[in-house]
């Protein structure tokens, strides 16, 4: 059955040490160690929901207006499941 969220064992077994968080409203970002969040978390958490407690701190993240609520992403993930970059 096809999963709907990238799974942390996903990640770690494409040899990855650290993904980037970013939030796309504001310049907060980090980097986290994928050893430490498998320790933490375990293969099958969901990278969303990492990324989502991670910004637990952030003034905006309950923000009722869209434009303004924290939106993180992970460039790390992109480069890694997104598909592939045409080139010219």
């Amino acid at each position: 059955m096809a999963k709907d969220y990238i799974p942390l064992g996903d990640v770690a077994a494409r040899d990855v040490t650290l993904i980037d968080i970013r939030c796309g409203r504001c310049d907060r970002h980090g980097r986290l160690s994928v050893s430490r969040l498998m320790a933490r978390y375990g293969p099958d958490a969901s990278i969303h929901d990492i990324m989502r407690e991670q910004i637990g701190s952030c003034p905006h993240r309950n923000d009722t207006q869209l434009y303004t609520r924290c939106d993180p992403y992970c460039p790390t993930l992109v480069e890694l499941f997104g598909p592939p970059q045409a080139r010219p």
